[in-house]
């Protein structure tokens, strides 16, 4: 993926930029650009389809969690091509915290922040999400999408469960980088966020940040202290299954694609023959 140019004519301030990548895969890529003086981030959403989403949704989720004040602020975007330019944050994040259990603390209570916001146009369904990415995946490996559908069956009473509620609004990626500590803290990358069951968010957290026993109980009490919701021990087991399915399903339609990709480039450079000389 390109970087967008055309964003930097939209800038406030004007001058020769610097774009340095700092994150990409198939789903999105960032940027942080910088012309000596200021900063920004720019991130541009990519194969949206692929991943279930709606090209633009997005954006304008990022548009209304900057608002709220939960996301940093939108500078410049662009729904059609799913661009957009944020405010870089200077300021350390909770990955930064050198003792484990403050950080499951600050990740406990930023869910429940989350968990309390209410924004408009982010609604889907788990089940009909993983169902796109089977349908993306059955077009380069159909064996494993049917393999994958029938796992999704397996686990029918967890997305029933997930599709019965409670429902909040939740990150659904909340990796510790992802949270700055402002004195209102603010969360970026909500590409997969979305009103969901609150446990598993909770499940998907402690398994990105490949929590431990005494971290998990923090993470649980820190988020009961500040939801209305409150989520046992043992229920999060189940959880936790159910968001390595849906991980591993994701994982299968991003290798799938970077491979499909990467053929068709192959297929594309010229090849050139060695001449043979025969005796």
């Amino acid at each position: 993926m390109q970087f967008p140019t055309g964003c930097l004519a939209h800038l406030p301030e004007h001058g020769t930029w610097k774009a340095v990548s700092v994150g990409r895969d198939l789903a999105n890529a960032t940027w942080r650009i910088s012309n000596g003086q200021l900063q920004y981030l720019v991130k541009q959403y990519a194969h949206d389809a692929a991943f279930g989403r709606v090209t633009g949704d997005t954006v304008m989720l990022d548009r209304a969690l900057a608002a709220s004040g939960i996301a940093p602020d939108v500078i410049w975007s662009d729904t059609e091509q799913g661009v957009c330019v944020f405010r870089w944050i200077d300021a350390t994040t909770i990955a930064d915290e050198f003792d484990p259990i403050k950080r499951a603390d600050l990740l406990g209570r930023t869910l429940a922040r989350i968990h309390l916001e209410t924004p408009s146009g982010a609604r889907w369904s788990l089940r009909e999400r993983v169902e796109e990415y089977c349908k993306t995946l059955e077009k380069y490996h159909p064996k494993a999408a049917q393999q994958a559908r029938d796992d999704c069956a397996s686990y029918d009473d967890l997305f029933q469960r997930w599709e019965q509620g409670p429902h909040v609004f939740c990150h659904h990626d909340l990796n510790a980088e992802h949270v700055f500590l402002l004195e209102q803290p603010q969360v970026i990358d909500w590409e997969y966020a979305g009103y969901g069951h609150p446990a598993f968010d909770l499940a998907s957290t402690l398994v990105i940040n490949d929590l431990y026993d005494d971290e998990i109980d923090t993470l649980l009490d820190s988020y009961s202290q500040f939801s209305e919701h409150r989520i046992e021990r043992d229920e999060l087991r189940d959880w936790v299954r159910l968001v390595a399915l849906v991980n591993r399903i994701w994982f299968s339609v991003q290798d799938a694609i970077a491979h499909a990709q990467e053929n068709s480039q192959n297929a594309r450079e010229p090849h050139h023959e060695q001449a043979q000389t025969g005796y």
